[in-house]
């Protein structure tokens, strides 16, 4: 079995600790965290056994027989320690976002390309397993449909306690944005792999229309152009009075197709699959996180490609890093101006 450590203890961390303990294929072994307290009740908010614990991430790698770390850190860390992984000979499973930008995102992807074969990076899109975002993909993969126009909406409620209770969030330096980048960029990367369309330039515009307070967005649209004269709409915000289901809709030639409260529907809002749900984690999160880990373990084991990899979540942090540009200088960005800079 594959021999796991976790690094950082905060709010995503318990599904990842779920997932661990509950996969055939690997074994929590450490755990690590500045705050000394979270090792205890973390494992036992999860039922994981009580296990070595540490505060500083270098040691635990250092001391303990690793194959594979977690790293669920605020998102300006992800690339530091996921460098310091790979080359002390580790297996990287990083939370999104890769981190805060798509400089430091492309930074880690060259450094990944010494390591690329014989270690594995994936990237936390767990996501793109629901069984309503499976089914879509197999449907207009199978009848190849003529797909024009994909749809992202989400909307939902972060108040100043959200900040305050990790006060990196609302730092542009160490979360690199706000709704786009920690609530939908999900979202994001579903509009996306789902039509299988690249991105080729966009215009958005980001505000903050309730937490004034903070440095970050909590409120962004977006019109995407993707390849082959597909357009996109996204719309994210944190200021709504509830956190409601995401809307994810793709409108074919012959056919629409919309993903809302965990349900794919047709044109005549006739069900046409259901994602799983879990009890041990936030709704929002999804019933993905074991199948994904899951995947990514099979993957070292059996040494091949099929995970969410590093690669993967390129075009979405393109895509990020673009409604930043685009806003910040009111303009179109295109994707050469992103990936040439």
């Amino acid at each position: 079995m594959l021999k796991v450590g976790v690094i950082g203890l905060g709010t995503v961390s318990p599904i990842h600790l779920l997932s661990i303990n509950n996969s055939p294929y690997a074994k929590l072994v450490a755990v690590c965290d500045i705050n000394s307290n979270r090792a205890k009740e973390k494992c036992e908010q999860t039922h994981c056994e009580i296990i070595p614990s540490y505060t500083d991430y270098k040691e635990m790698i250092e001391k303990e027989d690793l194959d594979v770390v977690h790293i669920t850190l605020p998102h300006y860390l992800h690339a530091e320690v996921s460098k310091y992984a790979l080359s002390k000979g580790l297996n990287v499973f990083c939370e999104k976002p890769v981190d805060i930008s798509y400089e430091k995102t492309k930074d880690l992807y060259d450094f990944y390309q010494a390591y690329k074969g014989k270690q594995k990076l994936g990237i936390c899109f767990q996501n793109r397993y629901n069984k309503s975002v499976v089914r879509l993909k197999e449907i207009l993969e199978e009848n190849e449909e003529e797909v024009f126009a994909v749809k992202g909406l989400v909307t939902w409620y972060r108040n100043m306690d959200y900040y305050k209770q990790a006060p990196w969030r609302g730092n542009l330096k160490e979360a690199g944005a706000g709704v786009i980048i920690n609530q939908a960029i999900h979202t994001l990367d579903l509009m996306a792999y789902v039509t299988g369309k690249d991105w080729k330039s966009l215009t958005a515009t980001m505000s903050k229309l309730m937490n004034k307070e903070v440095e970050v967005e909590d409120t962004a649209n977006a019109f995407i152009k993707y390849e082959d004269g597909v357009n996109g709409l996204f719309i994210a915000t944190n200021a709504y009075s509830i956190t409601d289901s995401i809307e994810l809709q793709v409108i074919s030639k012959n056919e629409k197709y919309t993903i809302k409260e965990n349900r794919l529907f047709n044109r005549n809002l006739e069900c046409l699959a259901e994602d799983e749900k879990s009890d041990a984690t936030k709704d929002y999160y999804g019933a993905g996180h074991e199948t994904l880990i899951n995947k990514f373990y099979k993957a070292i084991i059996d040494g091949t490609d099929d995970y969410c990899d590093l690669h993967d979540a390129m075009e979405t942090m393109e895509i990020i890093q673009a409604i930043i540009d685009s806003s910040n200088e009111n303009k179109e960005v295109k994707k050469e101006e992103i990936i040439n800079d």
